[in-house]
């Protein structure tokens, strides 16, 4: 094959140029499924982008609309924009949001916003964590959970270094939901199609029933 025909999609069949491809900026795979969860920690930015991912804008405008304040909100991804801590501060709400992301330029961009910024962290804090390492006892009970992101980064080669799969992170948020607290997923997801399984077994075992929708997201409670 000629290099005049080894175009970018052909490229990433091939794990090494992944990675050069990957740490050039050229192309960011939006999961560690491609470069390994090391490689993606070291690596991974994700900037705001309304047109492929709008499920961070639409959750800032669903807490707008409905004046959710002074709640307890777990928030799985940040990006590297962190716009929902930045407009809870900007809008008053005054919501405690924990946010997670696996990204180590993404949490240091938190970093950096509070050092600029101290009042952000008031109200806004963000761990450096796969997910799925998350247990009952280190997190409180929440009044909203969002899993836009629910079967995009899991690993099963990382099971040894994790407490859960995708289904149990659900039990387990599911299990810090607060009486009449809310469980939001996006089916816009690229993984929804895994994702929307276990919602739906979920719902089936009576565990969750859907509360409603907004915009693109699916709101459920605890049944």
């Amino acid at each position: 094959m000629s290099q005049a025909q080894l175009k970018l999609s052909n490229l990433l069949h091939y794990p090494l140029l992944q990675k050069i491809i990957y740490g050039a900026k050229i192309r960011r795979p939006k999961t560690p499924h491609v470069v390994g969860m090391k490689f993606f920690q070291e690596h991974s930015i994700w900037v705001l982008d309304a047109n492929r991912c709008p499920c961070d804008l639409e959750f800032i405008d669903y807490l707008r609309e409905f004046n959710i304040q002074g709640k307890s909100i777990f928030h799985f991804g940040t990006g590297n924009h962190h716009i929902i801590g930045l407009e809870n501060q900007q809008n008053g709400l005054n919501n405690e949001i924990m946010g997670i992301t696996a990204a180590a330029p993404e949490h240091s961009s938190y970093v950096r916003f509070v050092v600029e910024n101290p009042a952000l962290a008031k109200y806004y804090k963000v761990l450096f964590a796969d997910i799925y390492t998350l247990t009952g006892n280190s997190l409180p009970e929440f009044d909203i959970v969002n899993l836009f992101h629910l079967c995009e980064f899991y690993l099963p080669e990382n099971s040894k270094f994790t407490h859960h799969c995708d289904s149990s992170l659900v039990q387990l948020f599911l299990d810090k939901l607060k009486p009449n607290g809310k469980i939001l997923f996006y089916p816009g997801s690229f993984a929804w199609g895994d994702a929307e399984k276990i919602v739906e077994e979920f719902t089936q075992a009576g565990k969750i029933r859907k509360f409603g929708e907004y915009k693109h997201l699916l709101i459920y409670e605890k049944a």
